[in-house]
């Protein structure tokens, strides 16, 4: 197989003007994909990652789309011969193979691998009023009716329709387990990530619910999951997502929220950060000059709707600590400075203006269908202690009586067992996805989903399947 003979690393190299460049491709197969990452050791860039790999016949295509890089060639005598088309300049190139393995693969052994024992398909939902299509999978039983069928909604960062973390693909992880057990799942890649036209950055809350909406009124009209129980199942952000979808959808009949906020995003940040700061065994000066910086760069981000003035006064704020910083101090106060410098495209995005101040207790306080929300206790990002009281208020308030919110020890905000629960362990970790929370997950949506089954006929066959499940 053409997959097997691009396992290994690649050497290549662009001959620019100025100089070349040097260019290392790391291939390895994750599950039954091809998987990878791209060095470019003259620019001292490592570990980028590859999210798009394609090979019909004897064409192979990979990208890099973080650094906007694509190649797109043949494979001949382990020879790569084709272009290179970085930011709009193309450049042609020869890959030679210079090692039959890469240090980069990595054991992920819940990846699902074919066959599988239900229906797979790529699917494409058009949004007509953004005028983009989401490109994703839908995965449905064989043979017999799906009891519920799902959506399932990205947590924050721009993901491909897996959930692709450290090669963890968390999503074809639940998507396959759920599948398995008479459960359809809907995924796609976020609006502007991978396959999926449109403009990921400028989206808001509401952008991403009526995506997460458009998959539900498609699974509404799939024959084969128009009779099922739908829901959504939210991880982080997606909590979000599924929680303001619910509110805008009667379709949406349940909710499962997974690591999700239960208070405002500017909560969660604060508590993030103490977490990161305390795991690092910082001085207590520190401390107190990163949590303030946040805070003050968090204050004029909500008040200032400028974007060219909110850097302005954040540059205005670090000045004038600068002035008298001396030693620690001072060092501390220009890696704050660096590090929010950085991300401040993204922290003056419209998604992240409306996360800092959104309370998903607004609209809990009027959600009445089924919800279900579990935390890890090693979860350092959306913290269990912060967001489970002030969920389960608002569904109090609400006369929400069909509720169910759960706590795990050991696992950290991918689900995964954990030591610490720290982002560092998320790539060191080989299990991608607990498998009791798995269990839970199907047995509760079929629990609020049973009574959705039509007929007589079609509930005996239900318990049936499921006796014989068990039996053998």
């Amino acid at each position: 197989m053409i997959e097997n003979s691009l396992i290994g690393v690649w050497n290549g190299t662009i001959f620019l003007p100025t100089m070349p460049i040097l260019l290392l491709a790391h291939f390895f197969l994750n599950g039954d994909d091809m998987a990878g990452y791209l060095d470019v050791p003259t620019q001292q860039a490592y570990k980028i990652r590859i999210d798009i790999f394609e090979n019909k016949t004897s064409k192979i295509v990979f990208n890099a789309t973080s650094i906007e890089f694509s190649f797109y060639g043949t494979e001949n005598n382990s020879i790569l011969n084709g272009t290179v088309t970085s930011f709009s300049e193309k450049f042609p190139i020869q890959f030679f193979k210079v090692k039959n393995g890469s240090d980069y693969a990595v054991r992920r052994p819940q990846t699902p691998k074919k066959p599988y024992n239900y229906f797979e398909e790529e699917v494409q939902i058009e949004n007509k009023k953004a005028n983009l299509k989401l490109s994703g999978t839908f995965t449905y039983p064989k043979n017999r009716k799906a009891v519920a069928a799902v959506v399932l909604c990205h947590g924050s960062g721009g993901h491909d329709r897996d959930q692709t973390i450290f090669d963890h693909k968390s999503f074809k992880v639940i998507a396959d387990y759920l599948s398995r057990n008479n459960i359809a799942v809907l995924r796609y890649d976020e609006r502007g990530i991978r396959k999926s036209t449109g403009d990921f950055l400028n989206a808001t809350d509401i952008n991403f619910a009526e995506d997460a909406i458009l998959g539900v009124e498609y699974l509404k009209r799939r024959k084969e999951t128009s009779e099922a129980n739908l829901g959504l199942i939210g991880h982080s952000k997606g909590g979000l997502t599924s929680i303001i979808a619910s509110s805008r959808s009667n379709l949406i009949q349940f909710i499962v929220l997974l690591g999700s906020p239960g208070v405002p995003g500017e909560n969660i940040l604060y508590e993030q950060s103490k977490l990161i700061l305390k795991s690092q065994n910082v001085s207590s000066s520190t401390f107190e000059i990163n949590l303030q910086a946040s805070n003050i760069t968090y204050q004029i981000i909500k008040n200032e709707q400028n974007n060219s003035l909110v850097r302005l006064k954040i540059e205005d704020y670090f000045r004038a600590q600068l002035i008298n910083a001396t030693g620690q101090n001072k060092t501390d106060l220009q890696n704050a400075w660096t590090s929010i410098s950085t991300r401040l495209k993204e922290l003056t995005s419209p998604w992240f203006r409306n996360f800092l101040v959104f309370d998903p207790a607004s609209v809990l306080v009027h959600t009445h269908i089924p919800v279900m929300g579990i935390w890890g206790k090693n979860d350092n990002q959306v913290t269990a202690y912060q967001n489970f009281e002030p969920m389960k208020n608002a569904l109090q308030i609400a006369k929400n009586r069909n509720y169910k919110l759960l706590t795990f020890d050991k696992l950290n905000h991918l689900f995964q067992n954990s030591r610490t629960g720290s982002v560092d362990e998320y790539e060191k970790i080989e299990e991608t996805f607990s498998n009791e929370i798995l269990q839970v997950l199907k047995d509760w949506i079929i629990k609020k989903s049973i009574g959705k089954i039509d007929s007589f006929y079609d509930f005996f066959r239900f318990i049936f399947y499921y006796l014989f499940k068990i039996l053998i």
